[in-house]
């Protein structure tokens, strides 16, 4: 990155242009502005290669010239032509060049398609004069600041749907977002359909945060929607990790199969809330129960390369463990000393599962204290209160994805005025989500080893559709540019002032967001059930 921006800056003393920003969100690492215009017609001609990405860069520009774009060999008329860049280094990583001639855009699969968004918005706020729209010269020369920019969205508290998950989707593929964290079981409900273990989602998709005994109706992904969902995922650039979550968050499975069980949990005053909140961590039957969920589960996220698993707050449940035959008779052959011992046995023998499998395996920041090996494990750091924990992770060379609940939680509220959600000696504005990470002040070599960030929307304050996306809209989109634009482009001003043009883009593709700027109404559910553990 530090070589591109001197041959940026190097770039713009010979050229004797003059830098100046272009109002596209993520901001671009590099933006030449030159002189002259094009005059690019409703009509241009589109030429690029027949591969899915050269479609979808082709969509998007039609898209944005109205959807009159005839793809054809341009025959003199200025057009737009995609070209594949076979020697990329980085698949992300475009160019585009915009000449009184026509634009162009060269570079790997995803950035082509990410070439083609950033033009698509030039486009949309570009003057029109007649049947053309009036683009100003320029060359852009870009690529991300991390490799994983995501969003996690928490279906077990509460139920979304395909609907809401595809338009979820393209809004997240606007900003150039590429991991989408489907956090599909845990304690009120689970959500994907298990061909093994049918009741799974007979009962165990019948409850939600409401309705921890699962009195409703199931709520669930079919195997064909799970596909569906991957499949139109993967036309954005976007992939799609699973989560599982073991050996706690685990009631709504124990419901369905109570033989699972390993005991519940309990807060000092409170009434035990989940009382199957483990798995039996000795129990063979769960280790059946693992290994065939996460076969099937991989079958469903070919493209994931990661499985999930969770391993967090496991000690919230784990009181009833040491009456159970099964985990004594654990203690004995492992020689575990005590529940965290055989957690820590639990979780090394899923990670470890899951790596024979030929995939990594993730998990929340508590399983870097339990020996993983390095290759193989993701650690997705999440305690922002504990920044030991990611400073000992990355110096034990784990992969790091950054995810802490400030300022990257979004069931916090975003605004002093508002009274649904959570805080934590304070919440999560829009300034503070732009601000990350660089405020955690990492060193170059600390940063080489985060994969990149990504915010997190746990349901248990947020039931509906409409309030979700007030909690999550526009603080993912400050996210999405944190995420890509180097930390040197970054400018909170400039940021604002592009997306005051970029929120009645969102509420034209029927999202509803917050108004930062006129501090809109707060969006709550009421008789939302605002009880949650101190994570998810």
């Amino acid at each position: 990155m530090l070589r591109f921006l001197l041959s940026f800056l190097f770039l713009a003393a010979v050229a004797g242009t003059r830098a100046a920003e272009v109002s596209v969100i993520p901001l671009p690492a590099g933006n030449l502005e030159t002189q002259g215009e094009l005059l690019l017609p409703l009509d241009a001609p589109v030429k690029a290669p027949a591969t899915p990405a050269g479609e979808r860069a082709v969509r998007l520009v039609v898209e944005a010239l109205g959807g009159n774009v005839r793809r054809t060999e341009n025959k003199g008329g200025p057009g737009v032509v995609f070209e594949p860049a076979a020697d990329t280094k980085d698949e992300e990583a475009y160019t585009l060049e915009i000449t009184p001639n026509g634009a162009r855009i060269r570079g790997g699969e995803a950035g082509l398609c990410y070439g083609a968004t950033t033009l698509a918005q030039l486009i949309a706020k570009a003057p029109r004069d007649g049947g053309h729209f009036r683009l100003q010269c320029r060359t852009i020369t870009d690529a991300p600041r991390f490799g994983w920019r995501g969003f996690m969205l928490d279906e077990s508290r509460y139920f979304a749907g395909e609907q809401e998950v595809k338009r979820l989707l393209d809004a997240m593929a606007r900003y150039k977002l590429n991991r989408f964290h489907w956090h599909l079981t845990d304690s009120p409900g689970w959500r994907i359909e298990i061909e093994g273990y049918p009741a799974l989602t007979t009962i165990g998709g019948r409850g939600n945060e409401a309705d921890p005994e699962g009195k409703g109706e199931a709520e669930f992904y079919t195997k064909d929607q799970i596909r569906s969902i991957v499949r139109y995922a993967r036309e954005r650039n976007i992939v799609v990790i699973p989560e599982i979550d073991m050996p706690g968050h685990a009631d709504a499975a124990v419901r369905a199969y109570p033989e699972l069980g390993g005991g519940g949990y309990k807060k000092p005053a409170e009434p035990l809330k989940w009382p199957r909140f483990t798995y039996n961590p000795g129990s063979p039957a769960v280790w059946e129960f693992r290994a065939k969920v996460f076969q099937e589960v991989a079958e469903l996220f070919p493209e994931a390369g990661m499985i999930h698993f969770g391993g967090d707050e496991v000690h919230f449940g784990w009181g009833g463990w040491s009456s159970l035959p099964e985990v004594r008779g654990l203690m004995q052959r492992e020689n575990l000393p005590d529940n965290a011992g055989v957690e820590g046995w639990f979780v090394r023998d899923t990670a470890s599962l899951i790596r024979r499998m030929g995939l990594k395996a993730g998990g929340w920041d508590e399983i870097a204290a339990q020996g993983l090996p390095v290759d193989g494990t993701v650690v997705f750091w999440w305690r922002h209160d504990q920044p030991q924990v990611l400073q000992n992770a990355l110096q034990r060379g784990y992969p790091v994805v950054l995810c802490p609940r400030r300022p990257l939680y979004f069931d916090f509220i975003q605004h002093e005025s508002h009274k649904s959600g959570r805080t934590w000696k304070g919440f999560n504005p829009l300034a503070d989500v732009y601000g990350f990470p660089d405020a955690l002040g990492l060193t170059a070599e600390q940063e080489s080893k985060v994969l990149g960030m990504q915010a997190c929307l746990w349901t248990e304050n947020a039931a509906t559709t409409r309030r979700r996306e007030f909690l999550t809209w526009p603080r993912l989109i400050a996210m999405a540019e944190a995420a890509w634009t180097p930390r040197e482009r970054k400018d909170l001003a400039s940021f604002e002032d592009r997306l005051r043009a970029e929120l009645p883009v969102l509420r034209t593709g029927g999202v509803v967001p917050y108004d930062p700027f006129a501090n809109s109404p707060e969006v709550t559910d009421e008789g939302a059930n605002a009880t949650h553990l101190d994570h998810p």
